[in-house]
């Protein structure tokens, strides 16, 4: 006299809902990738920069060099001898000579430009002590 019992389910089980969160996550992993990778390259830029414009500043005050200049080239920033590459699509948009010295850093403004985007970014070195920052 057992009889047959429906059952009922309401809501959704824990496999279900792992299946619809893996499937998010696979959609949006190219858009993820796309739109941080810029960020993330720039942010390289800036920090190699900055590892490296140290650096020629204390060899040059230990005598190893008087003087050095920074200036971009197509898609490379030149600190002395060092070189640094810019992130993909991005272009040098003007040619500036900046001179660095023990007692002087000359102004300028290095440009870059963005083919795809149109967005530039500039990296501007104040007169005087050799302040330096990037805008966008």
């Amino acid at each position: 006299m057992f009889k047959a019992s429906r059952m009922i389910r309401k809501g959704v089980t824990l496999v279900e809902t792992i299946v619809v969160l893996m499937i998010g996550l696979l959609i949006s992993i190219p858009i993820i990738i796309v739109t941080d990778k810029q960020d993330r390259d720039w942010q390289c830029v800036k920090t190699e920069f900055q590892e490296k414009y140290l650096l020629m500043q204390q060899q040059a005050n230990l005598g190893y060099f008087s003087e050095f200049d920074i200036l971009s080239r197509q898609q490379t920033i030149f600190i002395g001898d060092e070189e640094i590459t810019l992130p993909t699509n991005w272009r040098a948009d003007n040619y500036t000579k900046i001179r660095w010295k023990k007692t002087y850093v000359t102004a300028g403004t290095i440009r870059f430009f963005n083919v795809k985007t149109k967005k530039y970014v500039s990296l501007i070195f104040q007169l005087g002590g050799g302040t330096y920052r990037f805008t966008t």
